[in-house]
Protein backbone atom coordinates (compact mmCIF):
# COMPACT_ATOMS: atom_id res chain seq x y z
CA UNK A 1 0.00 0.00 0.00
CA UNK A 2 1.42 3.15 -0.90
CA UNK A 3 1.22 6.49 0.66
CA UNK A 4 -1.29 9.19 -0.61
CA UNK A 5 -1.05 12.74 -0.93
CA UNK A 6 -4.21 13.01 -0.38
CA UNK A 7 -4.77 11.29 2.73
CA UNK A 8 -1.99 10.92 5.71
CA UNK A 9 -4.07 8.38 7.42
CA UNK A 10 -3.46 6.02 4.79
CA UNK A 11 0.20 6.17 5.63
CA UNK A 12 -0.83 4.29 9.31
CA UNK A 13 -0.91 1.49 6.09
CA UNK A 14 3.18 1.50 5.88
CA UNK A 15 3.52 1.16 9.91
CA UNK A 16 1.67 -2.40 9.97
CA UNK A 17 2.34 -4.00 6.29
CA UNK A 18 4.80 -4.02 3.43
CA UNK A 19 4.42 -1.84 0.63
CA UNK A 20 2.86 -4.41 -2.48
CA UNK A 21 5.60 -3.59 -5.32
CA UNK A 22 8.53 -5.86 -5.03
CA UNK A 23 10.06 -3.77 -8.00
CA UNK A 24 11.18 -0.29 -7.86
CA UNK A 25 13.61 1.92 -6.48
CA UNK A 26 16.03 -0.42 -4.25
CA UNK A 27 17.52 0.33 -1.14
CA UNK A 28 20.94 1.38 -1.05
CA UNK A 29 23.86 2.47 1.92
CA UNK A 30 24.54 6.07 2.34
CA UNK A 31 27.48 7.20 3.75
CA UNK A 32 30.01 9.70 3.91
CA UNK A 33 33.70 9.37 3.87
CA UNK A 34 36.50 6.88 2.47
CA UNK A 35 35.78 3.05 2.48
CA UNK A 36 38.88 2.51 3.74
CA UNK A 37 38.59 4.61 6.87
CA UNK A 38 40.11 3.36 9.96
CA UNK A 39 36.95 4.24 11.90
CA UNK A 40 33.18 3.64 10.93
CA UNK A 41 30.53 5.99 12.55
CA UNK A 42 26.91 4.15 11.93
CA UNK A 43 24.64 7.07 13.14
CA UNK A 44 20.98 6.26 13.85
CA UNK A 45 18.86 9.01 13.12
CA UNK A 46 14.67 10.01 12.46
CA UNK A 47 13.99 12.89 10.19
CA UNK A 48 10.63 13.76 12.87
CA UNK A 49 13.89 13.79 15.80
CA UNK A 50 14.66 17.47 16.65
CA UNK A 51 17.90 16.26 18.34
CA UNK A 52 18.96 14.62 14.95
CA UNK A 53 18.06 18.04 13.34
CA UNK A 54 20.37 19.92 15.78
CA UNK A 55 23.12 17.57 15.86
CA UNK A 56 23.00 17.68 11.64
CA UNK A 57 22.94 21.88 11.51
CA UNK A 58 25.42 22.29 14.79
CA UNK A 59 27.69 19.40 15.60
CA UNK A 60 28.13 17.08 12.07
CA UNK A 61 30.33 19.97 9.61
CA UNK A 62 32.88 19.93 12.18
CA UNK A 63 32.91 16.32 12.72
CA UNK A 64 32.87 16.18 8.76
CA UNK A 65 35.72 18.81 8.03
CA UNK A 66 37.97 17.09 10.92
CA UNK A 67 37.21 13.27 10.75
CA UNK A 68 35.44 12.80 7.40
CA UNK A 69 36.70 14.74 4.79
CA UNK A 70 40.06 13.60 5.96
CA UNK A 71 40.02 10.36 5.65
CA UNK A 72 40.14 8.91 8.84
CA UNK A 73 36.15 8.13 9.43
CA UNK A 74 33.81 6.82 7.24
CA UNK A 75 30.28 8.24 8.39
CA UNK A 76 27.06 5.47 7.91
CA UNK A 77 23.31 6.85 7.82
CA UNK A 78 20.68 5.00 8.93
CA UNK A 79 17.11 5.81 9.95
CA UNK A 80 14.80 4.78 12.89
CA UNK A 81 11.95 5.97 12.88
CA UNK A 82 11.19 4.83 16.27
CA UNK A 83 7.53 3.27 15.00
CA UNK A 84 6.10 6.79 13.28
CA UNK A 85 4.77 6.08 10.25
CA UNK A 86 5.93 9.77 8.90
CA UNK A 87 9.16 9.65 9.75
CA UNK A 88 9.28 6.07 7.85
CA UNK A 89 7.61 7.67 4.71
CA UNK A 90 10.40 10.49 5.24
CA UNK A 91 13.54 8.21 5.31
CA UNK A 92 12.12 6.45 2.24
CA UNK A 93 12.35 9.74 0.23
CA UNK A 94 15.06 10.51 0.83
CA UNK A 95 16.76 7.18 0.15
CA UNK A 96 15.01 7.71 -3.16
CA UNK A 97 16.90 10.08 -3.38
CA UNK A 98 19.58 10.44 -6.57
CA UNK A 99 22.65 9.71 -4.70
CA UNK A 100 24.64 13.01 -4.96
CA UNK A 101 20.91 14.73 -3.63
CA UNK A 102 20.96 12.33 -0.69
CA UNK A 103 22.64 14.60 1.82
CA UNK A 104 21.26 17.72 0.95
CA UNK A 105 17.63 16.73 0.97
CA UNK A 106 18.07 15.14 4.48
CA UNK A 107 20.17 18.50 5.95
CA UNK A 108 16.69 20.18 4.00
CA UNK A 109 14.16 18.25 5.44
CA UNK A 110 15.99 18.44 9.01
CA UNK A 111 16.24 22.55 8.49
CA UNK A 112 12.60 22.78 8.12
CA UNK A 113 11.17 19.92 10.09
CA UNK A 114 8.70 21.65 11.71
CA UNK A 115 7.13 22.85 8.57
CA UNK A 116 6.59 19.70 6.91
CA UNK A 117 6.11 17.68 10.07
CA UNK A 118 3.11 20.17 10.96
CA UNK A 119 1.92 21.09 7.49
CA UNK A 120 -1.86 19.83 6.94
CA UNK A 121 -0.71 16.99 4.35
CA UNK A 122 2.63 16.57 5.56
CA UNK A 123 3.12 13.91 2.83
CA UNK A 124 2.60 16.90 0.00
CA UNK A 125 4.87 18.83 2.15
CA UNK A 126 7.98 16.11 1.65
CA UNK A 127 6.83 16.02 -2.13
CA UNK A 128 7.87 19.43 -2.62
CA UNK A 129 11.33 19.17 -0.87
CA UNK A 130 11.44 15.93 -2.54
CA UNK A 131 11.20 17.87 -6.15
CA UNK A 132 13.94 19.70 -4.80
CA UNK A 133 16.00 16.53 -5.41
CA UNK A 134 14.72 15.79 -8.73
CA UNK A 135 12.04 13.59 -7.79
CA UNK A 136 8.45 14.26 -9.49
CA UNK A 137 5.17 12.52 -7.79
CA UNK A 138 5.90 9.24 -9.50
CA UNK A 139 9.16 9.02 -8.26
CA UNK A 140 7.81 9.42 -4.69
CA UNK A 141 4.79 7.03 -5.86
CA UNK A 142 7.19 4.19 -6.74
CA UNK A 143 9.74 4.91 -4.10
CA UNK A 144 6.61 4.52 -0.88
CA UNK A 145 5.43 1.30 -2.85
CA UNK A 146 9.41 0.02 -2.92
CA UNK A 147 9.64 -3.19 -0.97
CA UNK A 148 13.31 -3.27 -1.17
CA UNK A 149 13.70 0.50 0.36
CA UNK A 150 10.94 -0.82 2.89
CA UNK A 151 12.70 -3.52 3.83
CA UNK A 152 16.40 -2.33 4.39
CA UNK A 153 14.95 1.12 6.37
CA UNK A 154 12.89 -1.79 8.56
CA UNK A 155 16.10 -4.65 8.88
CA UNK A 156 18.48 -1.46 9.59
CA UNK A 157 16.25 -0.31 12.43
CA UNK A 158 16.27 -4.37 13.44
CA UNK A 159 19.95 -4.21 13.41
CA UNK A 160 19.68 -0.89 15.99
CA UNK A 161 16.99 -2.18 18.30
CA UNK A 162 19.37 -5.51 18.92
CA UNK A 163 22.10 -3.12 19.60
CA UNK A 164 20.47 -2.22 22.34
CA UNK A 165 19.71 1.39 20.13
CA UNK A 166 16.42 2.57 21.39
CA UNK A 167 16.21 6.44 21.11
CA UNK A 168 17.92 9.32 18.18
CA UNK A 169 20.37 10.26 17.18
CA UNK A 170 22.76 7.50 18.57
CA UNK A 171 25.80 6.08 17.52
CA UNK A 172 27.52 3.13 17.44
CA UNK A 173 31.42 3.22 16.43
CA UNK A 174 33.40 0.38 14.92
CA UNK A 175 29.87 -1.77 15.42
CA UNK A 176 29.59 -0.65 19.28
CA UNK A 177 26.78 1.40 20.66
CA UNK A 178 28.83 4.58 22.40
CA UNK A 179 27.49 8.07 22.08
CA UNK A 180 23.69 8.76 22.59
CA UNK A 181 21.92 12.37 21.95
CA UNK A 182 23.40 15.61 19.78
CA UNK A 183 26.31 15.19 21.96
CA UNK A 184 29.23 17.81 21.47
CA UNK A 185 31.73 17.70 19.14
CA UNK A 186 34.53 17.49 22.12
CA UNK A 187 32.68 14.37 22.99
CA UNK A 188 33.23 12.61 19.36
CA UNK A 189 36.68 13.91 19.54
CA UNK A 190 37.21 12.36 23.39
CA UNK A 191 35.89 8.58 21.55
CA UNK A 192 37.55 8.76 18.24
CA UNK A 193 40.99 10.33 18.79
CA UNK A 194 41.71 7.47 21.13
CA UNK A 195 40.40 4.95 17.97
CA UNK A 196 42.39 6.80 15.37
CA UNK A 197 45.58 6.50 17.57
CA UNK A 198 45.24 2.89 17.72
CA UNK A 199 45.35 2.23 14.42
CA UNK A 200 48.78 4.37 13.56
Amino acid sequence: MRFSFSSLALVVVLAVGTPAQAQGPSYEERSLGAATAPVQVIEYSSLLCSHCATFHKDILPQIKKEYIDTGKVRWVFRDHSLGSPLALGAAMITRCAPMDTYYPLMGTLFANQRAWASAPNPMEALQSYAALAGMDKDAVAACLDSESVFKGIRDGEAEAEAAGVDSTPSFLINGKPVIVGAQSVEQFRAVLDPLLAAKK
